[in-house]
């Protein structure tokens, strides 16, 4: 870990600059816009959507006024500090077919943040990214139907750069950031491009069982891999052991009965407990 943040360029981000940083990737089909402010960047591409095509479209925001977790939390956004990204993608699939995808598109954002700055991320089931045990951010997707009722994805990533305190005063849970880790200097341009091209070239390949390949690189980020934890599902929670994922990307649970297999849900670790 550095002892202070190293940031650069901690102006307002620009598309030409992120196109810039993409390398390894024909960023020819994409297009990239960035926002001062919006409310969410899902929900702008969930509007989108209604009245253009927006397959290939990477929308970046400065700040987020109603930035969206999952579960509809809150998501913390203050501007010029850290990447809210949402690219809308043509899947050509259906929802049922995308099992898993959220878990490999945190493997493959970790695997690029890792070898560009020198980081060691970690996940957390499903879609959370933490570096040495306080979260960093988050990938949420949404579906949506486009005006020929294709199926949409839509990626959002949000990712803390160079998070200040005072920006951070409305989190209730430990975080950090990119640049209190990295081994280099961060600029937010280069952020975003290393999602893209992690991001792309995963939901261009994406096919039905696809997680599988991932699955190894995802038991070597699993924060919670032999955690006590507890996972809730409505007003009932599921107690036991953390065992890892299986090919769909659905949650084990060893519990008191046995081997439970959890789809979803809202998983935390019990503090000081391990087997």
């Amino acid at each position: 870990m550095v002892d202070t943040p190293q940031v650069l360029g901690n102006g307002l981000l620009s598309d030409a600059a992120i196109r810039a940083n993409i390398a390894g990737l024909d960023a020819s089909g994409l297009r990239i816009e960035v926002a001062e402010a919006l409310d969410s960047t899902n929900a702008a591409l969930k509007r989108r959507a209604h009245s253009e095509d927006i397959h290939g479209l990477a929308l970046f925001a400065e700040t987020q006024t109603a930035g969206r977790g999952r579960l509809g939390r809150l998501w913390v956004s203050p501007p010029k500090s850290n990447i809210y990204l949402s690219l809308g993608w043509r899947m050509g699939l259906e929802p049922a077919d995308l099992a898993g995808l959220s878990l490999a598109l945190g493997c493959a954002i970790g695997e690029g943040l890792d070898r560009e700055f020198g980081l060691n991320m970690q996940l957390k089931w499903p879609n959370d990214l933490y570096l040495a045990g306080k979260k960093c951010g988050g990938v949420l997707i949404d579906l949506v139907q486009s005006a020929n009722q294709d199926w949409v994805v839509i990626v959002g990533v949000g990712l803390n750069v160079a998070m200040s305190k005072l920006g951070s005063d409305e989190i209730d849970q430990p975080w950090t950031d990119l640049s209190t880790h990295s081994t280099v200097k961060v600029s937010r341009h280069e952020v975003g491009a290393r999602i893209l091209e992690a991001v792309v070239p995963l939901l261009s390949s994406w096919q039905v069982g696809s997680f599988g390949q991932w699955r190894d690189s995802w038991s070597r980020r699993d924060l919670m891999a032999g955690r006590q934890i507890s996972v809730q599902q409505g007003g009932h929670a599921i107690a036991g052991r953390a065992d890892g994922v299986d090919f769909s990307g659905a949650l084990r649970v060893v519990t008191n009965e046995g081997l439970t297999v959890v789809q979803s849900g809202e998983a935390s670790m019990l503090r000081g407990e391990t087997l």
